[in-house]
């Protein structure tokens, strides 16, 4: 019985007219601390209004860049207000340089499969701030991997919509898993052929 009312406060939620503004907050507020990905909130919401998918991937994408800006700026902040002098403390300030210049080195990369894959996409956003990578290069490849993700599931819900539900949840997350290490293996292959 709590099952099926459960079940039943979902559906009405999701034909509720608040639920995009819902799909917005979660997005943005999962980029930062919150633990549920808006992918479990998107697909029945693309499902059940699947005229509005690609809107609904625009605005999944568009708050969730925004809230990942935010764990940007808090890992920047973070960094100035405590981190240095925690790295003081510990004698790690050299260490820590080395971590930076690595990671921003690469730090496209982490951002590219941190947003799409299923990394949690905050650590990548704050790790970001807090090694100083360049914000531009955190902005623009936060768009891309959050974007390919988002209308990735657009896509499959609006072409396959009959059956969406049941690909994603037996397939998605080996589709992800296996793009990402294909293209993990493009970039070894790169960097060492």
């Amino acid at each position: 019985m709590i099952l099926k009312n459960t079940k039943l406060l979902i559906l009405s939620f999701l034909q509720s007219k608040y639920a995009i503004y819902i799909l917005c907050l979660l997005s943005f507020s999962e980029a930062i601390f919150f633990p549920i990905p808006p992918d479990l909130l998107l697909i029945p919401l693309a499902i059940i209004n699947y005229k509005k998918v690609f809107l609904l991937a625009f605005l999944t994408t568009l708050f969730s860049v925004l809230g990942g800006c935010i764990g940007y700026l808090i890992g920047y902040l973070f960094f100035d207000q405590i981190g240095i002098q925690i790295l003081n403390w510990l004698d790690l300030i050299k260490q820590f340089s080395v971590f930076s210049n690595n990671y921003n080195d690469n730090g496209i990369l982490a951002v590219l499969l941190g947003g799409f894959s299923p990394i949690p996409y905050k650590l990548i956003a704050i790790i970001s701030g807090t090694t100083f990578m360049p914000f531009y290069n955190f902005l623009w490849a936060s768009i891309v991997s959050r974007g390919l993700r988002f209308f990735l599931l657009a896509v499959l819900i609006y072409f396959f919509r009959n059956t969406a539900e049941q690909l994603i949840r037996k397939y998605f997350n080996i589709f992800v898993i296996v793009i990402t290490i294909i293209f993990l293996l493009l970039i070894i292959s790169f960097y060492f052929i």
